[in-house]
């Protein structure tokens, strides 16, 4: 258990991961020897210079690769300032209030500090980047993770955030090397870049989703995720995407190399697989995600349970729900139930509708009494007063590529662990690097550490940012619940837009709930939690 808690925290940073990346997988081909240069003819003393004689098939001249060269930066800041005064200057704070839809677009935006003016040169806010960073590991190196510490107790928009800190934000020992081996095959198959070999004679066998095949020797093999068509799942046919094709050509190369494992090894690669994938691919097209899930389907471990639990509640897409809640028809319920039911009060709609859904689609009706609450509860989108002061939860967002520095320690903080992924924060103005070129690591006053993870997003999704050249103007978000103390008259708004306006209209938790009830009993009540239990006989309390 203490393993699969490691590769929680590998698999869920906010920009972990799709950041991660090795170096780049680009072989070049070999240029063919240049054809000889023919004898030059003999001429006894010219009486005027000749012409040199045409040479034929002359040799391409190809310049050797250069190092580009090293950036000086302006570092200089006030090492005896107080570290409150060495934070990112704050964004200015925005009109908020409950969301009402399910809008993403609508849901409020925290940012790690205020957007740079439009008119800044790139190479300035590159040199405001790493003098950032310096600041930051100026802060660090007299406690771990001072600087985090010092931004949230001054940022009411980030203090209620989930950021994990200390051992609970680092991944150590064999963890990190293999994620960092699992984020290098995502991301050559993500480039394209599969170098084709023969494949071994006798191929390790696959565990089906049901469990492993294990030899008597008690050796494990690798699990090497060649995609399945489960009997009991005949619906989720073979994804043959490019990506997944590339994808289980890596591994088999990967795994013939390596050959039979121990127990523990193969437990290590199957966990940063799952790992690896769920996070780089969380926003990628729904085919590709399609692929997620019955890549998910093939892996039998407690992880990728919870992870196509996940899918289920929070994909956007019916088709990618649909699947993943096909394949949890045979997994243990225990391994993914906390989840559901967790969504059934999460603070934006859609989830807990799908969360409803969900266990209704999985015929769980051992779970009517956590639906019979959700039916007495109120909206859990209203403030809560507690003894010093009110409250409320919220989803919030967070743009994947521009708070880098929110997600992740730089390199310079702690003692650098080898195995790990390091990549350059992204600046804007500069265009981001394709998945075939890999992170950049060249400039090491920009360099974060991806074994330090601050954040874990709930899920990711898409948006369009206007105005976003270089950058693609499909960027990808991160989403979060945060609590945040409210204003007597913030509280007071949040109860006006949330209570029904007229007598006996539901609120979108408790349609859901009734919903589901209807679903799963064939029964109907009247829309209360009374009625419902006097129907079933479920006394309160249960």
């Amino acid at each position: 258990m203490a393993d699969s808690r490691k590769w929680v925290r590998v698999a869920f940073g906010a920009f972990a991961v799709v950041a991660l990346a090795a170096q780049p997988y680009d072989p070049q081909p070999d240029l063919p020897p240049a054809p000889p240069l023919p004898d030059a003819p003999r001429v006894s003393q010219p009486s005027a210079p000749q012409a040199p004689a045409p040479v034929a098939n002359p040799p391409v001249m190809i310049p050797a690769p250069t190092a580009p060269p090293a950036r000086r930066f302006d570092l200089a800041f006030d090492k005896k300032a107080d570290a409150k005064d060495l934070l990112p200057v704050a964004p200015k704070a925005s009109a908020r209030g409950p969301v009402t839809n399910d809008d993403l677009k609508a849901i409020p935006e925290v940012t790690f500090a205020a957007p740079t003016p439009k008119e800044q040169a790139v190479d300035k806010r590159v040199n405001e980047a790493a003098r950032q960073i310096a600041k930051i590991n100026h802060v660090n190196a007299k406690k771990h993770d001072a600087f985090m510490a010092t931004l949230l107790a001054n940022r009411p928009d980030l203090a209620g955030m989930p950021f994990a800190m200390g051992d609970a934000c680092r991944s150590t020992g064999e963890a990190v090397k293999h994620f960092t081996a699992a984020a290098s095959l995502v991301r050559q198959a993500m480039s394209g870049a599969v170098q084709v070999v023969t494949p071994p004679p006798a191929p390790q066998p696959v565990p089906s989703f049901r469990g492993f095949s294990a030899p008597q020797s008690g050796v494990l093999p690798v699990v090497s995720f060649r995609v399945q068509t489960a009997d009991a799942v005949p619906e989720l046919a073979i994804v043959t995407q490019p990506f997944w094709k590339r994808y289980v050509e890596l591994c088999d190369q990967e795994d013939s190399a390596r050959g039979r494992t121990d127990k523990a090894t193969a437990e290590h690669i199957t966990l940063a697989r799952v790992s690896a994938l769920t996070q780089m691919l969380a926003a990628e097209p729904v085919e590709t995600r399609l692929g997620l899930v019955k890549y998910l389907t093939g892996v039998p471990h407690v992880e990728s349970t919870k992870a196509l639990a996940r899918m289920a509640i929070y994909s956007a897409e019916v088709d990618v729900r649909d699947a993943a809640l096909a394949a949890l028809k045979v997994r243990r319920e225990k391994d993914y139930t906390d989840i559901l039911v967790t969504g059934l009060r999460y603070p934006w709609p859609a989830v807990a509708r799908r969360s409803a859904e969900a266990i209704t689609k999985l015929e769980r009706t051992d779970l009517i009494p956590q639906l019979l609450t959700m039916l007495e509860a109120t909206d859990p989108r209203l403030p809560v007063a507690r003894e010093k002061a009110t409250s409320v939860r919220e989803m919030v967002k967070l743009n994947h590529h521009r708070n880098c520095l929110m997600c992740h320690a730089p390199n310079g903080t702690g003692t650098p662990n080898p195995n790990a992924l390091t990549a350059e924060v992204a600046v804007e103005g500069q265009p981001l690097p394709s998945p075939s070129q890999g992170y950049r690591q060249d400039t090491a006053e920009l360099l974060i550490r991806l074994d330090v993870t601050y954040l874990r997003q709930d899920f990711s999704a898409t948006l369009t940012v206007p105005d976003a050249h270089p950058w693609p103007e499909e960027q990808r978000f991160d989403f979060f619940v945060r609590e945040r103390t409210l204003t007597a008259d913030e509280a007071a708004e949040y109860v006006a837009k949330l209570t029904p306006k007229e007598e006996g209209v539901l609120s979108p938790y408790h349609k859901a709930a009734v919903t589901a009830l209807r679903d799963l009993t064939g029964k109907d009540a009247a829309p209360t939690a009374a009625a419902w239990r006097k129907l079933l006989g479920v006394p309160r309390g249960e």
